[in-house]
């Protein structure tokens, strides 16, 4: 299965959650499983990804990969570029 970057929607401040749970990486068959296993990864949290994006950052999962959520913003400032973005998460599924 391919890994996701699971991370807000550039400008969607109104996405925050309150635990500051704000990314997840995560393998599965496409965006919207991403996004459902993101949120079975924090089920106290009652769907925290919901309306948030997710990146395909790589094809399939490395041996011994773990699907991982993300304390605080995954993608740094609200101007990066998704070719950084894709990038920085490439390095976080290796």
């Amino acid at each position: 299965m391919a890994v996701y970057l699971i991370h807000r929607p550039r400008g969607a401040e109104n996405l925050k959650n309150p635990a500051a749970i704000h990314g997840a990486l995560v393998d599965a068959a496409d965006g919207p499983a991403a996004i459902a296993a993101a949120n079975a990864l924090a089920p106290d949290l009652n769907e925290p990804f919901a309306g948030y994006t997710a990146t395909e950052v790589a094809a399939e999962a490395a041996g011994g990969f773990v699907p991982a959520l993300v304390h605080g913003d995954v993608v740094g400032t609200a101007s990066e570029s998704d070719s950084k973005l894709s990038q920085r998460a490439q390095a976080l599924a290796r």
